[in-house]
């Protein structure tokens, strides 16, 4: 058979996989479907938003969670409306549903729950329901992201705790009820921080939903598991809307395990490497590389082998070339001839080269860290007008160790 119809047969069948996966394949209550990320679609920059949303439709990607923002429908009301419909338009012409979050618990200023504000809350989110509610792209609505997730709870005394939960529920079971009455066919659910916060107010959504940043596998079951419970004494589906944080001991491919067990819809947060939270969430860079490969692999159902009784590990010198690239090295490194009136200079070309090739055996046998990857440093040398010659023989000569070391050579 023609090579090139096999890669092309190959890529239509995974083409189309992924075009399954978008679309709901199970009953119209099940969102296990749903392959969500968070990230706000800009109307305002469309160009960037399409880039960035086709980095996710790679790996199947289909739905995106974020934040409306109060304050800035105050200041513009009708600018505002317009700006998030379009926003949502934009989203899913490219192929996403979208989940809008109405209020936020995270830096929640309690005025907002007192009956004063009442008035104000049900105006914004009447107009924010109103402008949206017919959109084909919309996938629900989550009432409030993360209600007890605050200082305003967490500061608390004990005494004085229960009640500050008690009122912010109250605020989640009126505004559901609220938003219901506007809008009658959408959706709702309510973002909790874990599913232990569920219980209150399951009765008011449609939809389950929860969030993961477990640091342990146990933990993680554990949070997954009760919702999972929870959902089927309600009858109602179960969806995690947030995890993934390398600050939290919260890898993005176990917990993505975790609802693929449970067989959950979920988001992760969040689609791009950028602005405040770069440094702990995020999958893809804004030029569409990633920072994790096996969080790529987890968004398409492949997970790290981490059983140890069937892993085979790589061997870089399987085949002799650890050692030949250790040679190289060596006779890169060195810098002068027997005649004393000769002396030269390592060659940096020859030691880059030397070096990438050492540097490629340890990337693929997984024997160094890849937070910034060897090849990346050799990379960077490259476009260098005048490369640090010192830097890059200690680099080299490091490279050349390990995998000595790794290999067990003498």
């Amino acid at each position: 058979m023609n090579g090139k119809y096999v890669l092309s047969l190959a890529s239509a069948v995974f083409a189309l996989a992924l075009s399954a996966a978008a679309e709901p394949q199970n009953a119209p209550d099940d969102y296990s479907w749903v392959r969500g990320v968070n990230y706000m679609p800009d109307a305002n920059a469309p160009e960037r938003t399409q880039r960035e949303l086709g980095y996710g439709k790679r790996v199947g990607l289909n739905a995106c969670r974020f934040w409306m923002s109060g304050n800035a429908w105050r200041h513009d009301p009708q600018g505002y409306e317009k700006f998030i419909r379009d926003s949502v338009r934009l989203a899913h012409a490219n192929g996403y549903r979208c989940m809008p979050i109405i209020f936020n618990g995270n830096g929640l200023d309690p005025k907002m729950l007192d009956e004063a504000s009442r008035a104000d809350c049900e105006a914004y989110a009447k107009a924010i329901v109103t402008a949206l509610k017919d959109e084909p792209g919309l996938l629900m609505w989550d009432v409030m992201n993360e209600p007890e997730c605050n200082r305003w709870v967490g500061s608390a005394a004990k005494e004085e705790k229960a009640a500050r939960q008690k009122k912010i529920q109250d605020f989640v079971r009126r505004s559901c009820a609220f938003v219901k009455s506007v809008d009658g066919k959408t959706p709702i659910t309510v973002g909790y921080t874990t599913a232990y916060e569920i219980q209150p107010t399951v009765d008011c959504v449609d939809v389950i939903s929860f969030h993961d940043y477990s640091g342990t596998l146990a933990k993680i079951e554990a949070n997954y598991a009760l919702a999972e419970s929870i959902g089927k004494k309600t009858g109602k589906p179960v969806m995690q809307t947030e995890t993934g944080c390398l600050a939290r001991c919260n890898p993005y491919d176990l917990t993505l395990a975790a609802c693929q067990r449970h067989k959950m819809g979920w988001f992760v947060f969040n689609l791009i490497i950028r602005g405040r939270c770069d440094s702990e969430h995020g999958v893809f860079y804004p030029d569409g590389t990633v920072r994790d490969p096996a969080t790529i692999a987890a968004m398409m159902g492949c997970f790290r082998n981490r059983d140890t009784a069937t892993i085979i590990p790589g061997l870089p010198n399987r085949e002799g070339h650890a050692q030949h690239c250790i040679a190289d090295i060596r006779k890169a490194l060195t810098e002068k001839t027997d005649d004393a009136f000769d002396y030269r200079q390592s060659d940096v070309a020859n030691l880059l080269e030397a070096a990438e090739r050492a540097a490629n055996l340890l990337e693929c046998c997984d024997l160094v860290p890849m937070v910034v990857p060897p090849t990346a440093k050799i990379a960077a040398w490259r476009k260098m007008k005048n490369p640090p010659l010192a830097e890059i023989r200690a680099f080299a000569y490091d490279l050349a160790k390990q995998l000595q070391e790794a290999c067990q050579l003498l």
